[in-house]
């Protein structure tokens, strides 16, 4: 079963925007990898088009919420 990747939320009365990269915790397909542009490198730094980006487990996001 595929892991959720990315969180994005717009309220659309404020513009208040949030985003966050959710860490995998199964290897993402190189299919996958080549629509949505996220793969995770060899030391477990998660990458979007390339460039390093923060990520949170998704257990610390259901703390959260």
């Amino acid at each position: 079963m595929p892991d959720i990747t990315q969180i994005a939320v717009v309220h659309l009365k404020t513009g208040f925007k949030f985003l966050t990269f959710v860490k995998t915790t199964v290897p993402i397909s190189s299919d996958a990898q080549k629509v949505i542009a996220i793969s995770v490198d060899d030391n477990g730094i998660m990458r979007v088009n390339g460039a390093s980006v923060d990520s949170v487990s998704i257990k610390l996001l259901y703390m959260i919420v």
